[in-house]
Parts: C-alpha cells; structure tokens; sequence
C-alpha cells in the first residue's frame, strides 16, 4: 500500500464522516440507506483497486456511475451526499490525471442526468440544475487542482512494485506465523519418518524408506525404518522408475532377502501434477487394493507437508548462500582493499627511512600486513565456496582442500567414499561449513605439514575426520566461537562432534576432528518378526 492508496482511503472515510454528521444534524434518517449503500461502494471499490489487478481507472469511473446513480435517483433529498462527488474527482485528478478526470465527470454527469432522465425523472430539471451545478462545478476545479498536483509532481507518489517480490513478500510475512501452527513444523526428517509411520501402520511392512529427488536428478533419501533397510531399499530399479512415469503404486518382488522382505511397495509422493519422491516398503505380502487406496489419501497429505518443508530449507539455503556472497564482497571491497593500502604506506616508509632498526621493523610490520590480506583473501574465498546441486559434498571437499593445500604449507591427503544417493542439501551444507571450519582451523593454528580428509557418505549416514599432524590440542580461548559452532551446526542436522588427540599413523602429535551423521537419528528400529 503506498501513499496514494493510503490518501483514497483517508478521503473516503472522512467524507463518509461528515456526510453522517449532517444526516445527524439535518435529522434526515431517510438518507441513512443511500449513505450505507454508498459505503458499500467505495469500500469495494478500495478493496478491488489493492486486492485485483483491474485498472484503477475502470474501478474509479465504475465508483462515481453507481454514486451518481444513488443521487441522481433520490433527488432533492439526497443533495447531502454530492460531496463525495468532489472527492472521487479528487482523487481521479491525482491518480489518473486529465484523463482520469475527465472519464469520471462524464459518468457522473451520465449517472446524475441522462439516467434519470431516461427513467421519467424529469420534472424539476431547473431545480435540479441549481441543485448539482456548483457541486459539480466545484468537483471539476478540485479534480483540475488534482491533475496539475499530479503533473507537477507534486501529488502522492505512485510506486511501481514488482509483482512478483510483492507476491514473495507477502509469502514471506504469512510463513512467520504459519510455520509457528503447523502441527508437524518444517522438519523434513521428522515428517518423513511420521509418513514411514503411516506406512508401517497400514501395509505392516519390515522395513521402509522415503526419497526425495535432488536438483541435480539424484534420489537421497530422507528416513529409513526397519533393520537392514538402509542397504536393502536402494532407489534403482525399474519399477521405480515406472511408478515415477505413472505417478501410481507399483509392486515388485525381489529375489534376495528373507521372505517376509521380498514384496516391495513404491508408493509415489505426488504434488498435484508432479512428484518429489517415492516410498518404498517392503513386506511379505501385497496390499489389498482397497488398503492401498486409502493410504494413498494419507500419503499425499503427507507429501504435502515434505515438499513445504523442502521448499523452506531451500529458501533457507538459498537465503544464507547470498548472505555468505554479501559478506565476502563487504571484505574484498572494505576491510581487505584497505589492509592492502596499508602495505603500500608502509613500503613508502621504509623506502624513506634511513635508520637500518626502523627499516627492519617496518619490513616485519609488512611481512605481518602481507599475512592478514593472505588470511582475508582466503576467508573470501571459504565464504563463497559451496555445494553445487550436480555435484555433491565429495566434490566440494575435494576442490575446497586443493585450494586450501595450494594457498598453505601443508600437505593435503583426502579420501572419498561416496554412495550414489545423496544426502539432502541442508545436511551437506551443514557437514561442508563443519569440515570447513576444522580445516581452516588446521591451516591457521596447527602449524602441521599434513592434513588428512576422511570423508564418507552412505545416506543418510555419514563421516567426516579432519586430522593433521601438528601441534596437537590447544588451551582454547574465552573469545573462540569456531568449536563452538562447529557443535552448533552438528546439533542442528542431529550429528556428533568430536574433537581429539591424533592417533594416525606416523603423527607424533596432532588434533583429529570427527563428525558423525548417524543413521540411528532419522529412522526407527523395529525388531524384526524373523531371524
């Protein structure tokens, strides 16, 4: 709502105020009718002009032939209602200009005369005349004043916004409150081990996963039920793809495992006319059509919830990465360019001075300037790195300890074992700033020669161990926050962090930090029925 809008609705008000207080004061209860009917129109007229994109021109000339229709047809008696006529020409003047003015003149002039007249209201015309002529006279100077305000530039300003951060921003605003009543929050594990749940309560399945498709095309899954379920339920075969073309339930019976595990059941996660994911069960026995088609019902009330949840940690994400960029522009452009500055009034310096002590310091002080522009180049650079949604963590890790093995000097060693599932993008991020801060750590503090990265990825669990082999564990400081979040970020995805003495091979000395993503967190364990 800008100002102009805001000015509509204040002149409608008030003049709808003091056309009251006359009917009060002239005792006239027989214009109360006219008076509501009148409200009824500028108030839907408001409401039409902020809530639909119909022109503001077309509303405003609908507004002023209904209110001259109100008017014109109760005539003498409703000659306490022609002020409003001067605010609709106000108003016409200011937002619309000449043109606007004008439209709205002749439908009121339409609605006042021509119409009554057309339905036999003719007598009294000369009255009639000397009744309407100055307040009509008097809307046309007051929507003259209006239209030249407007032209000069004078008038409230109009502000073109986009739709479409309009649209966003009031999303945005209704997320506050929503996300705070909505029975299941936006947890997206927390709801897809409920559907598991769900699930298990209809088909009476042994083991059970929910996957989600990923932006680069890879399934990961978000919660496993059952013993064994992780390394039974893999989201690679044909019948999956088939219930993801149909978009129904598929079954399929497998070859391996115990008998009670052998029928699988994918169920797919539909949103309206696409899919975010499937289920897959697996039980001793093929549902009963009638079984199946009411678990569907709960099934896509519950991949409702999932996508929403999905859709909020990827605003989340989206949001923090460009926070991330925005931070490590405010230091290239401040804090670094003018470090760097400082460098060259120093090197002017020594140049200048011709006491050997002096010119030995001001070199040390450069050496120390050179360092912190090192430091700042690379916090930059730890700010801008991320996980790209075709590649995955194993990549990101990789290219992040090269750049960081190129820039230091330490020997950098890194071991990859990596599942064709992915975790989601949230958890990956998380684990990444984990494994970043502990590197960063190793690079700045250690003073180490080697660095070891461990990192391991079977969804939905995971490892991460970032050791090296230098001066071992320190006295931490009052001021140091970085294990601090370290911890943080493992509580938030529910993984654990340590932090320990060195105990690799050939390491006399050092510190190794371990994080763990545990799959015990996201599913529940049933015993199963059969050995």
């Amino acid at each position: 709502m800008d100002q102009l809008d805001r000015l509509e609705i204040g002149s409608r008000v008030f003049c709808m105020a003091a056309i009251l207080g006359l009917i009060a004061l002239t005792r006239a209860p027989e214009n109360l009718l006219s008076l509501i009917i009148m409200m009824m129109v500028g108030t839907t007229a408001i409401y039409v002009t902020l809530a639909t994109p119909l022109p503001p021109l077309v509303v405003m000339s609908a507004e002023a032939l209904i209110a001259g229709m109100v008017i014109g047809l109760g005539l003498p008696e409703s000659q306490v209602l022609l002020p409003y006529l001067v605010v609709l020409a106000l108003l016409a003047g200011l937002s619309q200009g000449l043109l606007g003015l004008a439209v709205v003149t002749i439908a009121q002039l339409v609605a006042i005369v021509v119409l009554p007249m057309a339905f036999g209201a003719i007598d009294g015309m000369q009255q009639r005349v000397e009744v309407l002529a100055p307040w009509l006279l008097t809307a046309l100077g007051i929507g003259l004043l209006g239209a030249w305000l407007k032209r000069g530039g004078r008038g409230p300003r109009v502000i073109a916004l986009d739709p479409s951060y309009e649209s966003a921003r009031r999303l945005l605003s209704q997320l506050r409150t929503v996300a705070r009543q909505l029975s299941a929050g936006l947890d997206s594990f927390g709801m897809s081990s409920q559907l598991l749940t769900v699930v298990h309560e209809h088909l009476e399945d042994e083991q059970s996963a929910v996957f989600v498709r990923t932006d680069g095309g890879v399934f990961s899954p978000l919660s496993y039920r059952g013993v064994g379920a992780r390394e039974a339920l893999l989201p690679d075969d044909a019948t999956i793809k088939e219930c993801w073309t149909r978009m129904e339930p598929t079954h399929l019976i497998t070859a391996a495992g115990l008998a009670d595990r052998r029928r699988w059941t994918v169920l797919p996660l539909r949103v309206g006319a696409r899919m975010i994911g499937f289920v897959i069960s697996a039980s001793g026995a093929t549902p009963a059509p009638a079984t199946l088609k009411a678990l569907m019902r709960e099934v896509d009330e519950h991949s409702m919830r999932i996508d929403t949840a999905l859709a909020f940690d990827e605003v989340r994400t989206i949001a923090t990465t460009d926070e991330r960029r925005r931070l490590a522009r405010e230091i290239h452009d401040g804090i670094a360019q003018e470090v760097a500055s400082l460098g060259y009034v120093v090197d002017e310096m020594a140049a200048r001075s011709m006491n050997p002590d002096h010119v030995r310091e001001l070199r040390s002080l450069r050496g120390e300037l050179t360092r912190v522009v090192s430091e700042l180049r690379l916090s930059i650079f730890d700010l801008r790195s991320e996980i790209l949604p075709q590649a995955g963590l194993g990549a990101a890790l990789t290219d992040y300890v090269r750049q960081v093995g190129s820039r230091s000097n330490m020997r950098v060693h890194i071991s990859l074992d990596e599942a064709a599932t992915r975790l989601t993008a949230s958890v990956e991020a998380e684990l990444f700033r984990i494994a970043q801060e502990a590197i960063t750590n190793a690079r700045k503090h250690s003073r180490a020669s080697n660095l070891w990265v461990d990192c391991q990825v079977r969804p939905p669990n995971a490892r991460i161990e970032i050791s090296d082999d230098g001066c071992g564990i320190l006295k931490r400081r009052e001021d140091s926050f970085g294990l601090r979040i370290m911890q943080e970020r493992a509580s938030r995805i529910d993984a654990s962090l340590s932090v320990a003495s060195n105990k690799k091979p050939g390491a006399a000395s050092g510190t190794v930090v371990r994080v763990t993503l545990n799959a015990a967190t996201h599913e529940l364990v049933r015993e199963p029925s059969h050995p």
